[in-house]
């Protein structure tokens, strides 16, 4: 199985325990369901590498959100256009994340309070006969001052057929209003149900804060002070990459690649979790810009209907074939909107900084 593919799923599996009657429970252990690509501690140690796409207050707490953009306002006139007969240049996505790195700088400065972020999550699952989508939220509320706390809010708004097919079995199944997980997805989980209804929201609080970058556990101050300059970045992910070791059976060129795939998920951790500064923040843009092998596409639309561009990558799976992960940018602002992995999304709803007290209940 994809490495990536597989961090995904550990994520997107983890959601029904958020809303479980019993939150103490672990997230579940997932079956692969391919063949795996190398040996089997080659694969752990990246799977664990890759498990940095989820914040380290617990698994089954998926935060994220994205980037803070210049808010300067415009001229109240602009002036005239000249026309031109120059060909319009092709859009490339080496020149949207250019642009969203040049409109990411921005002067809203860090408190000593809280960074705040909000994403929904969205998760398509296996119920027999046919599938539905789970939706649900997640804000968290991560203490800037030493010895704070992480306080994570979360709630499920619901689930519901995920496609027209879906809902013609549904109705055939008697228009159910909750759902079981069947198959290895409902083994793992326990049989937990996924009601239709929202839920009201709960309220966890853990001790201690500290950001997960490729394995490595990193204080607000270092989250900070990470490279401004993409090369430098590339390489200080290269050998945390390298620290998560290596089963040893790789080519040149194999190595290669999984360097590509791990700097495009880690740059998704880095633009939806941390509490950088401007500086910071556009360089794992620019670093994107000078990887190969990303292609765009135009006017695209995340599960909210916001239109941006998709930049995407092919991941490769076990078998040889490819899947493709998509991070979809708002030309205009800058703004990273969603992380998209097949039928998944990840979805951004705010990311601020706060002195504000955060919920307790």
């Amino acid at each position: 199985m994809n490495r990536h593919h597989r961090a995904l799923q550990l994520i997107a599996e983890a959601r029904p325990a958020l809303l479980d009657h019993a939150p103490d429970r672990p997230a579940p252990a997932l079956p692969d369901q391919s063949a795996p690509m190398r040996s089997a501690a080659g694969h752990a140690s990246r799977r664990l590498f890759l498990a940095g796409l989820v914040p380290t207050v617990a698994v089954a707490v998926v935060a994220g959100v994205a980037v803070i953009v210049s808010t300067s306002n415009p001229p109240a006139e602009s002036p005239p256009t000249a026309r031109s007969n120059a060909p319009a240049q092709p859009v490339t996505a080496r020149g949207i994340l250019l642009a969203a790195a040049e409109k990411t700088a921005t002067a809203v400065p860090a408190t000593e309070g809280y960074w705040v972020t909000k994403i929904e999550l969205d998760h398509v699952y296996d119920v027999g006969d046919y599938h539905v989508l789970g939706r649900s939220e997640v804000e968290t509320w991560y203490s800037l001052r030493s010895g704070g706390d992480v306080v994570s809010v979360v709630r499920w708004l619901g689930a519901a057929p995920a496609t027209d097919a879906d809902k013609v079995a549904c109705r055939a199944a008697g228009s159910p209003t909750t759902w079981s997980l069947t198959g290895p997805e409902g083994k793992q989980s326990g049989g937990r149900d996924l009601p239709a209804a929202p839920s009201p929201r709960k309220v966890s609080t853990v001790p201690g804060v500290s950001f997960d970058i490729g394995g490595s556990l990193l204080t607000f101050a270092q989250v900070r002070a990470l490279p401004t300059d993409p090369d430098k970045l590339k390489a200080y992910l290269v050998k945390l990459d390298d620290a998560a070791g290596k089963d040893g059976n790789w080519t040149p060129d194999e190595i290669a690649k999984w360097r590509v795939e791990m700097l495009f998920t880690q740059s998704w951790t880095l633009l939806s979790q941390l509490p950088v500064p401007p500086a910071v923040r556009a360089a794992p843009y620019r670093m994107l810009a000078g990887l190969p092998g990303l292609t765009v596409t135009e006017n695209v639309r995340d599960a909210r209907n916001r239109t941006g561009a998709g930049i995407s990558y092919a991941y490769r799976n076990a078998d040889g074939s490819s899947v493709e992960t998509r991070l979809v940018i708002d030309p205009d602002s800058g703004s990273l909107l969603a992380h998209e992995h097949k039928s998944d999304a990840s979805l951004l709803l705010d990311a601020r900084f706060s002195d504000a007290a955060p919920p307790r209940s």
